[in-house]
């Protein structure tokens, strides 16, 4: 995972690797990174187990400091990434 003070205003999306989130099998991240065309733009990484399991797959959103579950990862996009 990258240091979150060296990552400055990049946009990385963090994806937790915990027991539940891997049983979730989050996959949609991929899928809109390509469908925008933001593979230079956007960055990923994974983190720990949050204790956010209720939400799982959970994600991070930095800088913004958003936390969110997978099926919310279009709104996401559109308000956060898409409008910058």
């Amino acid at each position: 995972m990258a240091n979150l003070e060296a990552t400055g205003d990049k946009i990385i999306f963090y994806q937790c690797i915990g027991p539940n989130c891997r049983k979730k099998k989050g996959k949609l991240l991929g899928h809109y990174i390509k469908k925008y065309r933001l593979e230079k733009k956007v960055q990923t990484g994974t983190m720990g187990c949050t204790d956010r399991c209720s939400n799982a797959p959970v994600l991070h959103l930095h800088p913004d400091d958003i936390w969110f579950s997978e099926k919310d990862l279009g709104s996401v996009f559109k308000k956060y990434i898409l409008n910058r």
